[in-house]
């Protein structure tokens, strides 16, 4: 991995998450990318400068603000080498976190789940579901309250799908680097597993396009999806849950939804990786 894109709305409650991505990003050796998109104030008419000029001047005044900021947030001590601001002015967040990783190419993209502070839809929610349906490099989504520790355990929710495999290619370069275990933990029914011998195909895929053996497989028999995530990822003491993005309707196409955002980060509380099919 090269760089992380955090994006912060730079109030007290986005705090855990900078230090989160921060922490990240020392442990996986890349570049943090900090941005924050800031809404132009009204312009009175009397103002004779013009308008790309005092936009330049309000962004490099937001990017000291964010500098500031990291500083005091990450302490004296953080390495500015490794760590780059971006500050643009526009109205949607969502536009500006898409158009700079186009730009930069970000091996991943980290956002704080939306709370009842934010007044712009910043985090999770559309903002997460837009993200994934127009980016295809992973989206974390880390909860308010999230506190910095290493990424030991990692909780694979899977379909044993051909697409899951792709994800993992992304996902292993991240857990090698960390040496964390994976656990894949697939949640059906027993009459539809039955019918399937998807596991053993799984394995043998993994086994064959990815360098990493540190994976352990589960099957758990239930309709009951985020409970039984849930239960596991405490069990198992999770540090973070990954996962496939799939459009169709359903749990995993609803992961982003305000409601059930809100209820995952009650019940779950640790950081979310998803990533695009």
């Amino acid at each position: 991995m090269r760089s992380i894109l955090y994006a912060t709305d730079l109030t007290e409650q986005s705090i855990p998450a900078l230090r989160y991505a921060y922490d990240l990003s020392i442990s996986l050796g890349t570049d943090l990318v900090v941005f924050h998109s800031h809404e132009i104030p009204p312009i009175r008419l009397s103002v004779k400068r013009p308008i790309k000029q005092l936009e330049y001047h309000l962004i490099a005044e937001q990017k000291e603000i964010v500098k500031s900021y990291c500083i005091k947030h990450l302490g004296e001590e953080i390495d500015l080498d490794k760590l780059r601001i971006v500050v643009v002015c526009g109205d949607s967040v969502l536009d500006g976190i898409i158009g700079l990783s186009k730009e930069l190419s970000p091996d991943l993209v980290l956002i704080g789940r939306k709370g009842k502070h934010t007044e712009r839809g910043m985090f999770a929610g559309d903002i997460g579901q837009g993200l994934l349906k127009r980016l295809s490099c992973p989206i974390m989504i880390v909860p308010g309250n999230i506190e910095a520790a290493p990424i030991r355990t990692i909780l694979y929710a899977t379909d044993f799908e051909e697409a899951d495999i792709a994800a993992v290619e992304s996902l292993a370069p991240i857990a090698k680097q960390v040496n964390a275990k994976i656990h894949f933990i697939h949640v059906t029914t027993e009459e539809q597993y039955a019918k399937s011998n998807q596991m053993e195909w799984f394995k043998e895929m993994l086994a064959k396009r990815i360098d990493y053996k540190n994976l352990e497989f589960k099957v758990v028999f239930s309709e009951k999806i985020e409970e039984k995530l849930k239960e596991y990822s405490e069990r198992i003491n999770a540090d973070m849950i990954a996962l496939l993005y799939r459009e169709e309707k359903g749990f995993f196409q609803n992961l982003f939804n305000k409601s059930l955002v809100i209820k995952l980060d009650d019940q779950i509380g640790i950081p979310l990786m998803s990533f695009s099919k």
